[in-house]
């Protein structure tokens, strides 16, 4: 097993980065270019470990390292990464994922591998002063290949995905949900199908205006004040790399009179498990409207079955608004391990 530990920053794409993204099913926010600008825009460092066998990828790993150099409103250093810290195993992009993939079935969702193989290879590349592991996303499978010795795990939140499969349209889906929420969706998209001064359309991510997004981004991120260290806001620069992804597709709500987009949401495709991944609206203040919130989500519905879709993720928080829409909750688990 030979064990690569790339840079975005520094190194190039290797040359079975797409092969690899291929046969892990990786999503838009897993590009070597996205990876690329996301890195330079980080707080920390965000390496990227890949196992091979025989020249073939087998497993890769996204974490970021974490020091006692790390603050919240600086970017990661470009030389010197501090001596003693931790690895958080993370998605680089949505946080409704984990952030690894092995090849072969695992009855614990690769976790055990994660541990037997990527914790000795980091290591061997950080030395002793590596200290601790932080897992996000663990499934319940993979539970039991945390527990004992130096490790603690707690449940954080659930994440919602929604069945589409049943359904031959978006009205199929409202009419399976309870009564109250039927009728409060019904009159949603009524509403604003019979209003001429809102434009809702899809298209790719290819065509939207990154600067108009980021701006509508910052809108939804400056809200989100109970994670300890608040959300870095959405650079123009990752934004425009997301988008050229050819698995990137747009929602956009516009003032018909203006043009303005009042609201935005992206969707990362995948053959099975599309990702609702961004949403952002003007508050009421500066423009927005009421309940676009609940409109996106027959949007998106939409999209999954036009598409061939079987599910989406809806992502986490507001568990019960989604289970509410039909998404069941997926038990997720995060795993402190500490490294003597």
């Amino acid at each position: 097993m030979v064990i690569e530990v790339l840079d975005p920053r520094r190194d190039p794409e290797p040359a079975y980065w797409k092969s690899l993204r291929a046969k892990a099913g990786l999503r838009a926010d897993w590009s070597w270019e996205v990876l690329t600008t996301q890195a330079w825009a980080a707080r920390t460092e965000q390496p990227v470990t890949v196992l091979l066998e025989d020249g073939e990828p087998r497993g890769v790993v996204s974490s970021a390292w974490v020091t006692g150099l790390t603050r919240r409103h600086r970017f990661a250093r470009t030389a010197g990464r501090g001596r003693l810290g931790g690895l958080d195993v993370r998605a680089p992009g949505s946080g409704a994922m984990p952030g690894w993939w092995f090849d072969g079935a695992d009855g614990d969702g690769g976790v055990g591998r994660l541990l037997d193989s990527f914790v000795p290879a980091m290591r061997a590349e950080l030395g002793f002063g590596l200290r601790g592991l932080l897992v996000r996303q663990v499934g319940e499978s993979g539970v039991d290949s945390v527990r004992g010795g130096l490790k603690m795990v707690r449940r954080t939140e659930d994440v919602a995905v929604l069945d589409v499969s049943p359904f031959s349209s978006r009205d199929d889906w409202m009419y399976s949900l309870a009564r109250k929420r039927k009728q409060n969706l019904r009159k949603i998209f009524r509403t604003f199908e019979a209003d001429p001064s809102l434009e809702v359309r899809v298209r790719r991510g290819a065509e939207a205006d990154p600067v108009e997004i980021a701006e509508l981004l910052r809108h939804n991120e400056s809200k989100h004040h109970d994670v300890p260290i608040v959300p870095l806001p959405a650079f123009v620069g990752y934004v425009s790399a997301l988008l050229r992804q050819p698995d990137v597709h747009v929602i956009e709500y516009r003032e018909t009179a203006t043009g303005r987009a009042i609201a935005v949401a992206t969707l990362l495709d995948h053959p099975t498990l599309p990702i609702a991944r961004h949403w952002a609206a003007l508050p009421p203040e500066l423009g927005g409207r009421p309940n676009l919130y609940f409109h996106f989500y027959g949007e998106a519905v939409r999209w999954a079955v036009e598409a061939g879709r079987p599910q989406v993720v809806f992502g986490k928080k507001m568990s019960e608004m989604k289970a509410s829409l039909g998404a069941h909750l997926v038990p997720q688990y995060a795993a402190a391990v500490a490294m003597l």
